[in-house]
């Protein structure tokens, strides 16, 4: 393996793409904001169509979800085998998926995962796939949530939100840096300073100051709304909504609040979700 792979990864609707334009304006280091269409420093996605098509040297158009799957083990390895280190996009759960894995860590040199709180990625989720808040609180505490293919995207597993944020951050001898959102809009200088400690790059805090200026949610939504947004699903749909943290509480239900304690509550406790009560403290 020469470069390898540097996961950013994340349950969608985190701040995964929040992450990938600081790196963007941080290796770029340039006079002006970089384009949130042109992020070419996290340059990968483990489910991006063209990927998929380079290795298997045709049109993946008429594959099954099983021939997709087939080719996750020659892509990553292709990707590990660059010369510089691939930092790659995903939002699939570190599992087994029919027998194959769905992320090879014997090609992977590391982590950055992202997790923020069950009750605004639900919001969120539901928002950005169009789907009812109740329908979107069921299918994140269910073992079968995953997207389907499209013709962008490759299918990702995601499973419920505590067992994803689990498998990323229980493997033995694996370490990822886990960044809280919610610490990353509160403190974002001191957040972000440490994704570039944890990467070992030479940046000083002037430049890492300048990277979080040129990424902030300001920035990007300005850039959203005059130029639009390429990765985003439906075009009459904003990617960067709110960013808010806690605009759950206008859109839950006590219910639906229960329901996500009641599935979600051992590591919503352990991230300091929930106080020594029970409540949400986000």
């Amino acid at each position: 393996m020469a470069g390898g792979i540097l996961w950013l990864a994340s349950y969608p609707k985190s701040g995964n793409t929040w992450v990938r334009i600081f790196l963007e304006n941080l290796f770029r280091d340039a006079a002006r904001p970089v384009s949130i269409n042109e992020l070419n420093v996290v340059g990968f996605g483990d489910a991006h169509i063209p990927l998929y098509e380079r290795i298997a040297g045709r049109p993946v158009a008429g594959m099954d979800d099983a021939a997709l799957h087939a080719l996750r083990e020659p892509l990553q390895r292709h990707l590990a085998n660059r010369p510089e280190t691939s930092i790659v996009k995903t939002h699939n759960i570190l599992a087994d998926y029919e027998g194959r894995p769905l992320i090879h860590l014997a090609y992977s040199m590391g982590a950055i995962y992202i997790v923020r709180n069950v009750f605004d990625v639900t919001v969120s989720l539901a928002r950005h796939y169009d789907r009812s808040v109740a329908d979107t609180v069921e299918a994140i505490c269910s073992p079968a949530m995953k997207t389907p293919t499209t013709a962008a995207a490759v299918f990702q597993i995601l499973g419920p939100w505590w067992d994803h944020y689990r498998s990323w951050t229980t493997v033995p001898g694996f370490q990822p840096l886990v960044l809280r959102y919610e610490d990353m809009k509160a403190k974002p200088l001191k957040a972000f300073q440490k994704v570039v400690k944890f990467l070992n790059l030479p940046a000083g805090p002037d430049r890492v100051a300048k990277a979080v200026k040129f990424s902030s949610f300001e920035e990007v939504s300005r850039q959203e709304r005059a130029a639009g947004f390429r990765e985003r699903v439906r075009a009459d749909h904003v990617f960067f909504h709110s960013g808010r943290v806690g605009g759950w509480r206008q859109h839950l239900s006590q219910d639906q609040v229960a329901r996500l304690i009641d599935v979600h509550g051992e590591v919503l406790r352990e991230l300091g979700y929930l106080d020594k009560q029970g409540r949400p403290t986000v």
